[in-house]
């Protein structure tokens, strides 16, 4: 019975939010739309932007799973794109909506941990290390390419076709993610003193 409430839960928030922004998503009309009561909305969420983030992270996950290396990254990056564009509505709702900046941070915090990943990967397989800081420099550099292109397509209302954007940022970046590993540990070595 439980995980129905839940799921209940859950189903209300995301029709709700294919219809309208957001931030105009109360509890009450969560709670409204699917016949539970807001205690029961408290047990599993703490707020609006908590069913959000479980929402992206459960579904979009799942999605991703199988594709965090360096050889799969490319389909974790259209599942990505694919997911995104299946949900539109709903991501155009948080996109254009008051509690942009907070869906923001928990996009660039999934999107670091993802590329994170793929770049330790990276480094163990061409040997040795580089330092933490320059290691998160990587990272932050690719998730803000991934990142902006994405909020790009937002802005653009996701018209073109994510196999459109893997390609074109394909031509961009191949290769690029050892190559600037390999660069960072020459750059190391010459400023060892």
């Amino acid at each position: 019975m439980k995980q129905h409430a839940k799921d209940a839960i859950i189903i209300s928030f995301k029709e709700l939010l294919s219809r309208q922004t957001i931030d105009k998503i109360t509890v009450k009309d969560i709670c409204a739309n699917c016949g539970v009561n807001r205690q029961t909305f408290y047990y599993y969420f703490t707020d609006i932007m908590d069913i959000f983030k479980y929402v992206i992270s459960k579904e979009l996950s799942a999605d991703i799973a199988q594709n965090r290396t360096m050889d799969t990254w490319e389909g974790g990056f259209l599942a990505t794109l694919n997911y995104l564009r299946d949900n539109a509505k709903l991501i155009l709702h948080v996109y254009n909506s008051n509690y942009w900046q907070e869906a923001n941070v928990f996009f660039c915090s999934f999107s670091n941990k993802l590329l994170g990943d793929v770049v330790d990967e990276c480094i163990e397989q061409t040997g040795g290390t580089i330092m933490d800081k320059n290691r998160d420099f990587i990272v932050n550099f690719y998730r803000n390419v991934f990142d902006g292109l994405m909020i790009d397509w937002f802005n653009d209302g996701m018209e073109d076709k994510p196999e459109t954007l893997l390609e074109k940022l394909l031509l961009m970046i191949s290769g690029s993610i050892p190559r600037s590993i390999a660069a960072f540990k020459e750059y190391e070595r010459s400023n060892r003193t």
